[in-house]
């Protein structure tokens, strides 16, 4: 320890700490300062800056006292009626303020030593790291042979009853992001000795991700642990925890708590944006008072930039995704689930694409009432240009499954489309009655747009490789190179799934071609740079997939669009009003006369965005979500009963 950084850390309050330690303590007051001594060495040296708060529940032999009167800058009691630790532990953390909360035993039975180690779990992607003794590696001194026995029998208890899959559950020695903290702590019920099942019972339902980290522990003279007496309450209260934490019977107007299946940044899946961005609204509504987030599986590393409310329970190319996702459900408990989908967003191959379509009708007949956002249809899809194509045989036999699944998808409670024509094919061709319009709106209330760039510049925007091709746009640049040598060509994105190595090739292949930028892929942050720093945006298409979300960003963004006139592009231009340049698909000449129309004309570039800029001002996403909200409550019985005079009118 740095003796000055504890100097320091008692005689200066800190306006912002990253650790918080609660120590809850009835009756301490014959060993609680040298725990509090062995924090402070441990701690104020570690570069973290951290407060200490003893919660105090209702000692009745001054240690409230004795601990305030160190007079640490950076040291709270909390003082309340005697209730139990888990009562006082609760108290404690909620008045938290860390990044990092970490609760341990007045005794230092754990030794805090070992915190460190149950940082680094955490910041390698853990929502929780708790101390075992019963991990491998863990050492465990002085404790009595009853003792061992009891907690044997309970751990196996545990797992059967509750689901709980941590061989240890009652260590005093438990680490947790803030917010994770802050949260489960404000639905706990339990405040007694059994109050740490429960907070990993309430984990487990939530999907959190939970790592044990094995652990010295001593058992301390004179603990307050009777072996028998409180086995006896910790298997009541076991056997209570269902009861406690059951859904609650649906209120007219309550809050409503959502899941989303979706894929999820900083994945790279398609939809994640989107993904991101509807999860975001919907949170911000009065009427919702959760939603989590059930995404894509990433590596531990970018996994751990995730919010708490995002668990990552399904593979693409998993042919088990229905039966995660059905799972995941069943622990989180949502009033209902949303479904952001487009026909391969999990997957692929045939098999694990088709039977991850399932999963929507799945989760309506196993009770969560579902939803599901359509963003393309296998009917409106260019099989061969999406990728999926082949001979004839496969493509027909494809074709016909798709009907299957399209109808399995129809089992949903609700189905949502982003394109007019999309609501009247799935009413003509397959008879549904639960279809409804959603548009894709925009992320963001659109700001007012940036200037446009000095330079001529062209960006192009997505996942390139199947009916996204970029060499049309690379002959078009060279024909404007010769009207303007200074013009610059930005490709931003990545490959698709379905064609890997596919920007690699076309770079190297391009290389004596001047002015060409491929940045890669752009991560969420990035995205309003790379639309404010073009002049046009273009969509070298030869069919399409769906309402197009790049063509609400270039609105977002007020940037002119230059694409053919082709399927689903078509009709956003019809019918929701954006105004583009239009070129023959395929054709380098009429690709370039078409973005000169708009880069050597800058009242042209300025109409074109100020026009679409208006359209994407008028439908944000957030107004998109009421639409979908007015349907789930009327689905979860949540609709808010009218009051006499509203009836009446």
């Amino acid at each position: 320890m740095s003796y000055p950084a504890f100097e320091q850390w008692r005689a200066q309050t800190l306006d912002r700490v990253t650790l918080s330690i609660v120590i809850p303590a009835y009756n301490e007051s014959e060993r609680i300062l040298p725990t509090l001594a062995a924090f402070a060495v441990a701690v104020s040296g570690a570069g973290e800056p951290w407060e200490l708060i003893v919660s105090d529940d209702g000692s009745r032999d001054g240690t409230a006292d004795l601990v305030e009167n160190l007079g640490w800058a950076n040291l709270r009691v909390i003082r309340h009626a005697n209730t139990g630790k888990g009562g006082a532990v609760r108290r404690g953390v909620r008045a938290s303020r860390g990044e990092l909360v970490l609760f341990a035993d007045a005794d230092n039975s754990t030794p805090i030593e070992e915190l460190p180690r149950l940082i680094a779990a955490v910041r390698a992607g853990a929502h929780i790291a708790i101390g075992s003794r019963a991990a491998e590696g863990a050492e465990e001194t002085g404790k009595s042979p009853v003792r061992r026995a009891v907690s044997g029998g309970l751990r196996r208890v545990t797992r059967a009853v509750t689901g709980v899959t941590a061989e240890d559950t009652q260590c005093g020695f438990k680490l947790l992001r803030g917010e994770v903290a802050r949260d489960l702590f404000s639905r706990g019920r339990l405040d007694g000795f059994s109050f740490d099942l429960e907070l990993l019972y309430l984990a487990a339902r939530d999907g959190l991700r939970v790592t044990e980290v094995p652990v010295r522990w001593v058992d301390a003279p004179d603990s307050k642990v009777d072996p028998l007496r409180d086995s006896v309450k910790f298997l009541k209260d076991m056997l209570a925890l269902r009861r406690l934490h059951a859904r609650p019977a649906r209120t007219p107007g309550e809050p409503m708590h959502l899941a989303l299946v979706t894929a999820y940044p900083p994945g790279r899946r398609s939809l994640n944006e989107y993904g991101l961005h509807l999860a975001r609204v919907l949170g911000e509504k009065a009427e919702v008072r959760r939603v989590t987030v059930l995404a894509d599986r990433l590596g531990p590393e970018l996994a751990a930039q995730d919010a708490p409310n995002v668990r990552r329970v399904w593979d693409f190319n998993d042919p088990l995704t229905a039966l995660r996702v059905l799972l995941a459900l069943r622990r989180a408990r949502p009033d209902a689930v949303i479904f952001n989908l487009q026909m391969a967003s999990f997957g692929d191959r045939r098999v694990p694409a088709a039977l991850g379509l399932l999963t929507p009708l799945l989760a309506r007949l196993t009770g969560t009432p579902s939803v599901t956002l359509l963003h393309n249809l296998f009917e409106t899809v260019d099989l061969d240009r999406a990728g999926f194509g082949g001979n004839p045989v496969k493509t027909a036999v494809t074709r016909a499954f798709g009907r299957v699944f399209t109808r399995a998808l129809l089992g949903s409670n609700l189905v949502a489309t982003t394109m007019p024509r999309y609501v009247k094919l799935l009413r003509d061709s397959y008879g549904a009655r639960n279809v409804f319009l959603a548009p894709h709106g925009t992320f963001q209330v659109p700001q007012p747009p940036r200037p446009f760039p000095d330079v001529p510049t062209v960006m192009t925007f997505g996942k390139f490789g199947t009916y996204k091709r970029v060499e049309v746009l690379i002959e078009a640049h060279r024909r404007l190179l010769l009207r303007d040598a200074r013009t610059r060509l930005i490709i931003a994105g990545s490959d698709t799934p379905n064609a890997p190595g596919y920007l690699d090739g076309v770079r190297r292949a391009c290389a004596d071609v001047p002015n060409v930028t491929f940045t890669g892929y752009v991560a969420e942050e990035d995205v309003p740079n790379v639309f404010s720093d073009c002049t046009v945006v273009a969509f070298p298409y030869s069919a399409t997939t769906g309402s197009s979300g790049v063509l609400h960003q270039a609105g977002e963004f007020g940037r002119a669009a230059v694409m053919p006139r082709i399927g689903d592009l078509a009709d956003l231009i019809e019918e929701e009003g954006y105004r583009a340049e239009f070129f023959t698909p395929e054709d380098p000449d009429s690709l370039a006369d078409a973005l000169w129309r708009v880069l050597g004309d800058p009242r042209q570039a300025a109409a074109l965005g100020e026009a679409n800029w208006r359209v994407a001002a008028g439908l944000p996403l957030a107004d998109v979500a009421d639409w979908y909200l007015l349907h789930l409550e009327e689905l979860t019985g949540r609709a808010p009963i009218p009051t006499a005079q509203e009836a009446q009118a």
